[in-house]
């Protein structure tokens, strides 16, 4: 049995964009800082409690921008990723653990606010660090809070994607929070941001800890009782609701595996 109870709304939010800076990324800037400032309009409908903040991919030149918070203002959000540095790596994972353990950006993370992470690039990330590994200092990290993660890079059936710029491992990463990752090729896709987590957008799936469930066994309850409209991603195993449960509610899926 998975499941899961629908988070109530934010009080705090911290929010970290860690921005792939090489030449080949300025022209999503401007995606970048639209995606956000309309984010920001989102988290603003459920608190006014928020900041946000900046880091270059790379941890051998670490730029940080911020924080920006409700008394920011349209034109400071939209000019921030042009203050950071331009950067020659593209190491996500590795810059976000140096910037959150070193002291400037120990402080970032307040101890009572969920915490989302944004990871924006246009090719694979390139550390040593594996998705797991990341996800697993992350869920260390905020065990206190909720925290999420939302990767935008290139897929691999993306218009733009070479073989060499496809971001497997933020795809990976995705994945393992129970979602897919943001096509950075996809026209518009900076007005997605605010439906890409749970801490700004109600949930509306489980995702399922078990890989190969009987898909004929599966039973969903909402609050204890039996519902039927509901559909299964075999790609990211995940049964996902055709309604969304209100705050409070409790969702659980239960199936048999093959033994």
């Amino acid at each position: 049995m998975d499941s899961f109870i629908q988070p109530e709304p934010i009080e705090e939010l911290d929010v970290l964009i860690s921005l792939d800076t090489s030449g080949s990324m300025h022209d999503n800037f401007n995606d970048v800082a639209n995606g956000m400032e309309l984010l920001r309009l989102d988290i603003e409908k459920l608190t006014l409690d928020y900041k946000f903040g900046y880091i270059t991919m790379d941890p051998t030149n670490l730029g940080y921008v911020g924080p920006y918070d409700s008394s920011s203002s349209a034109i400071d959000m939209l000019m921030a990723p042009n203050l950071l540095p331009a950067a020659g790596y593209e190491e996500g994972f590795a810059a976000t653990y140096s910037f959150l353990t070193s002291e400037e950006g120990n402080e970032f993370p307040r101890v009572d606010a969920d915490f989302l992470l944004f990871l924006v690039s246009d090719e694979n990330e390139q550390s040593n660090i594996t998705a797991e590994i990341f996800q697993e200092w992350l869920q260390d990290k905020f065990a206190e809070v909720r925290h999420d993660i939302v990767a935008v890079a290139q897929l691999e059936d993306s218009n733009c994607a070479y073989a060499y710029d496809i971001g497997y491992k933020y795809e990976e990463l995705a994945t393992l929070y129970g979602k897919s990752a943001i096509d950075i090729c996809e026209k518009d896709w900076s007005v997605w941001l605010s439906e890409s987590s749970y801490l700004t957008e109600m949930k509306d799936f489980v995702s399922l800890s078990e890989s190969e469930p009987i898909i004929e066994s599966v039973i969903v309850y909402v609050d204890n009782k039996i519902v039927y409209s509901w559909q299964y991603d075999e790609k990211l195993n995940t049964v996902t609701l055709d309604f969304v449960p209100d705050y409070g509610s409790l969702i659980e899926v239960g199936y048999k595996i093959y033994i």
